[in-house]
């Protein structure tokens, strides 16, 4: 492995504690940091100040203090956010009328209207992730407004980029389990659609970005003198259950993987219209200011399908 002399762990117990970074940046010197997203949640995680909110706002703030004391030097610090964070669930996107979607957009500065007593009252592990991962942004936010009061304007010290992806795609390194994104995509091809169902029927967030993509994302965030003490909503501004589906079409009529073709939902043109009632991810600033260069539909959905395959025959 080419990276085996320049990768090292360490493990940190209790990120959410206050301190709990301290050992790291005391140990070495570190030029940029990657702040990765908070897990997904799980069916047994209701408690909404105990499972999100405190790990997310109180392990981001550890970091940053930690940062603060120890680690000065510090150029710039990439913050893996959530579109969530913008839009809110699928649920209140669902709830809009086909028309109210059609002429919404959604920007890079915008939030969504939940707040942690709505979260806590929901007693939906969503609605409190997507709750949680507002709040713990805020809390960055507020935390250079407070550390560094002319931070808006100011290119020197400590800079800070949040980064608001939706549904992140990309080939899986295992299938037990697969993650909740892929999932949607493994549900085209493992026999649950036996006909292409609409979007909102398929569970999809009507944006979504490559993870390889979102990885370039990130590095380019660290380095880039425009996306300073910015928030960007990444990836592809559209994504529905006809995307899916065309793009693994064209995959199978390659032969690359024979059976695939064989397992694809029968098309019945129940999705055919629902591009026209989903709203719209403004994810062009983004995609400028950071210099992507985006994977197509066809090579995510083919990638993420070829190696769903191969990991099922072991």
């Amino acid at each position: 492995m080419e990276w085996n002399e320049k990768f090292d762990f360490a493990v940190v117990e209790d990120y959410s504690r206050k301190g709990a970074f301290d050992v790291i940046f005391q140990a070495r010197k570190y030029d940029h940091i990657v702040h990765t997203a908070a897990p997904m949640p799980k069916a047994s995680t209701l408690d909404f100040d105990k499972d999100f909110l405190h790990p997310g706002v109180d392990g981001t703030l550890s970091l940053l203090d930690s940062v603060h004391t120890y680690a000065p030097i510090v150029k710039s610090l990439a913050i893996t956010g959530s579109a969530n964070s913008v839009a809110g669930t699928m649920f209140s996107i669902m709830a809009r009328s086909p028309e109210e979607n059609k002429v919404n957009e959604y920007t890079n500065d915008m939030w969504n209207v939940m707040t942690p007593d709505s979260a806590r009252e929901s007693q939906s592990p969503y609605i409190m992730y997507c709750s949680g991962k507002k709040e713990t942004e805020l809390a960055v936010w507020e935390w250079m407004r407070a550390k560094r009061p002319s931070f808006e304007a100011d290119l020197v010290g400590l800079k800070v980029t949040v980064l608001l992806p939706a549904l992140i795609f990309g080939p899986p390194p295992t299938l037990a389990p697969l993650n909740l994104s892929v999932s949607f995509v493994y549900r085209f091809f493992n026999g649950t659609f036996q006909e292409l169902p609409d979007t909102y029927a398929a569970g999809l967030f009507p944006s979504y970005v490559d993870v390889r993509d979102l990885a370039t994302a990130h590095v380019h965030a660290l380095s880039s003198a425009d996306a300073v003490n910015k928030r960007f909503l990444v990836g592809a501004p559209e994504l529905s259950s006809s995307l899916i589906l065309d793009s693994l079409k064209k995959f199978a009529e390659k032969n690359t993987v024979p059976e695939l073709k064989a397992r694809l939902p029968k098309d019945t043109g129940k999705d055919s219209r629902s591009h026209l009632s989903l709203p719209r991810f403004n994810v062009d600033e983004g995609i400028e200011t950071l210099g992507l260069n985006l994977r197509s539909a066809e090579e995510t959905f083919a990638d993420v399908a070829k190696r769903i395959v191969e990991l099922e025959k072991g």
